[in-house]
């Protein structure tokens, strides 16, 4: 199955400039999904997306599984994900 990934800002920059990668696995969770994005593009996307001290998902890190906020969902990056799934990473963003 494929699942879609957009990074959008710092993110993008990190995943080699891209702003769609895809991620092919038999099956995969929210999780399996970030971890591989995380060996693809190396230390500099780990960095953005976990903790250094737990490895969980850093807390301004918005992810989104088809329009709809991870931490909503009852398994939350344990979440499994369907073919043609689109997994949405957005970094903090301040203006004022």
């Amino acid at each position: 199955m494929k699942i879609i990934v957009k990074g959008y800002f710092h993110l993008q920059k990190a995943m080699e400039g891209k702003s769609r990668v895809e991620v092919e696995k038999d099956t995969a969770t929210v999780r399996e999904v970030l971890d591989d994005l995380c060996r693809r593009f190396g230390r500099d996307l780990t960095e953005l997306i976990y903790h250094p001290d737990d490895q969980e998902p850093a807390d301004h890190l918005i992810i989104l599984v088809n329009g709809r906020n991870h931490m909503c969902m009852t398994h939350k990056l344990d979440t499994p994900l369907k073919d043609g799934d689109e997994v949405a990473l957005f970094p903090p963003i301040g203006g004022g």
